[in-house]
């Protein structure tokens, strides 16, 4: 069973920055620089979280999982040239 994520990073150093939203964006859609909406299923989300986890510098890096429900979805409002995220059926990495 999959779940939705948003996935939010503030990563200190660019070269760890640049491999973190790598990883982000090959299982996730962009919303906004630093924030993906990402539909993983468990074993994927922990294998997502581990690679990050070796990728950042915990003293100076920080990443945010959130999880991301219907009723989450239903009530956010998108004001401006926002856009309701797209998740597909099925990734493709």
């Amino acid at each position: 069973m999959t779940s939705r994520w948003l996935i939010s990073y503030d990563i200190a150093d660019p070269r760890r920055l640049r491999r973190v939203e790598r990883a982000v964006a090959a299982v996730g859609e962009r919303l906004h620089y630093s924030l993906f909406l990402c539909e993983l299923d468990d074993d994927r989300l922990v294998g997502l979280q581990h690679r990050i986890a070796r990728l950042i510098d915990t003293g100076a890096d920080s990443v945010h999982y959130l999880p991301w429900c219907e009723a989450d979805r239903l009530a956010t409002l998108h004001l401006g040239s926002s856009r309701e995220p797209r998740i597909a059926d099925a990734w493709v990495v």
